[in-house]
């Protein structure tokens, strides 16, 4: 493909801001977490609290579960990027010994 430039460093260094956001969204979750530990039990033994405390539960639960798949995606994004980079590094250098061979080959 003409004109395509792979910069593997690049690539490193955008695995390294989806590491960042990583680590803030983690941050972000564990300081929801703790705050919502505060209200575990809020909610009382009466009937009302008896129906919305499992509902807070179930709905912090879900929440918690869409973050921690998120964190867990941006993270196995990074390592991807951080094997492509790998990868296209050793490609990179087996081509370019290749072609030393086959430029060896050529000598009188």
């Amino acid at each position: 493909m003409a004109g395509l430039q792979i910069d593997p460093e690049g690539m490193r260094r955008s695995a390294d801001g989806l590491d960042a956001a990583k680590d803030e969204v983690q941050a972000l979750l564990d300081q929801f977490t703790a705050a919502l530990a505060q209200y575990a039990d809020a909610f009382g033994g009466d009937m009302v609290g008896s129906i919305a405390g499992p509902a807070h539960e179930e709905c912090v639960a879900v929440a918690t579960e869409c973050f921690t798949s998120n964190i867990e995606a941006l993270e196995a994004y990074s390592q991807d990027l951080r094997e492509m980079a790998d990868e296209h590094e050793a490609n990179d250098a087996e081509v370019a010994k290749s072609f030393t061979t086959i430029h060896g080959g050529l000598k009188p």
